[in-house]
């Protein structure tokens, strides 16, 4: 196997992209974890000797984490010294999902309200290329027909030019662990190397079932409980998911239908393959504990030690 040599690559993708680019003007969509980073930085130095520097764009979809937007805002500001742009947008995800509980249905309408929004916006800055973070897990997976990847577009045989789009995707054929590889060539900080990966649909991928706005606020809190309480970094991933099903549970001495939460942690090198991670019984009771007592209507907490195969990773 050829070695990989992160200063080449970034090299020759800086190129690639300077070429592709050749002053159309670019946006980068911007997530907040590693790739979409790595992404921003390959296509700084594509312009670096240009007058059209790349704007980093950040969808709020009503689907991310405590504080994911404020915190990108302040990692550009300190990092670059730029402002990130947001589109505040989580009506239009949040309608155009009502109803659709099934997960294919669930990625393929994320995908199509995400890029008709970046079309827009490309229309809206006046640029023609759209830089994204697809890495190679997310390809492979889709082309197996393991799962549909909501940025995964010409291999699923999608055009983005339908979108108004030039799609230019610089990390498609690395995996996660060579990413960060390209993160430490650029000196990134070792905080955003820790980062875990997040979905790219978001809390989409976290409830099973119909997304609604309290469900929502249900699986944002736990995810805030789990990521605080499981800092261990040979963890890959860690989270909560919300069931769709109710059962029985115990208030006040009365019997209530309540929701059901299943924690999952694992270590993985590319995402392709995973093993649980064996969180301490003290540390899985103490969790259990402040989701129970933290999170309104949750009645039940497991933990998933399911592996990858034959399950994925994320549930939906």
């Amino acid at each position: 196997m050829e070695r990989f040599e992160p200063r080449k690559f970034i090299t020759k993708k800086t190129q690639a992209l300077h070429s592709f680019a050749s002053e159309k003007g670019i946006i980068v969509a911007v997530s907040g974890g590693i790739d979409s980073i790595v992404c921003f930085e390959i296509a700084l130095a594509a312009t670096a000797k240009s007058n059209e520097k790349p704007i980093p764009l950040m969808l709020e979809t009503g689907l991310l984490r405590v504080n994911e937007v404020k915190e990108t805002e302040e990692y550009f500001r300190k990092q670059y010294g730029i402002e990130l742009q947001k589109w505040e947008v989580q009506d239009r995800f949040l309608l155009a999902l009502k109803g659709i509980s099934t997960p294919e249905e669930k990625r393929k309408t994320f995908r199509e309200v995400f890029y008709k929004t970046m079309g827009q916006a490309l229309r809206s800055y006046s640029a023609e290329v759209l830089v994204q973070g697809t890495i190679l897990p997310d390809v492979i997976e889709t082309q197996r027909g393991i799962k549909i990847h909501f940025n995964v577009l010409q291999e699923a045989g999608i055009d983005p030019q339908n979108y108004g789009i030039l799609l230019f995707e610089p990390i498609k054929e690395l995996t996660k662990s060579r990413t960060k590889m390209l993160a430490r060539s650029f000196s990134l900080p070792p905080k955003l190397l820790k980062t875990q990966p997040f979905p790219g649909i978001g809390f989409a991928a976290r409830i099973t079932g119909e997304i609604t706005i309290d469900r929502i606020e249900k699986i944002r809190a736990a995810t805030s409980i789990v990521e605080s309480e499981l800092a261990d970094p040979k963890i890959f991933q860690c989270f909560p998911v919300l069931f769709i099903d109710k059962v029985t549970g115990i208030q006040n001495d009365t019997a209530i239908l309540g929701d059901i939460i299943a924690i999952k942690a694992v270590e993985s090198k590319d995402s392709l393959t995973a093993k649980p991670f064996n969180i301490p019984w003290m540390k899985i009771e103490k969790i259990t504990k402040r989701i129970l007592n933290e999170v309104p209507g949750i009645v039940r907490v497991v933990y998933d030690f399911t592996p990858k195969p034959p399950g994925t990773i994320e549930f939906v």
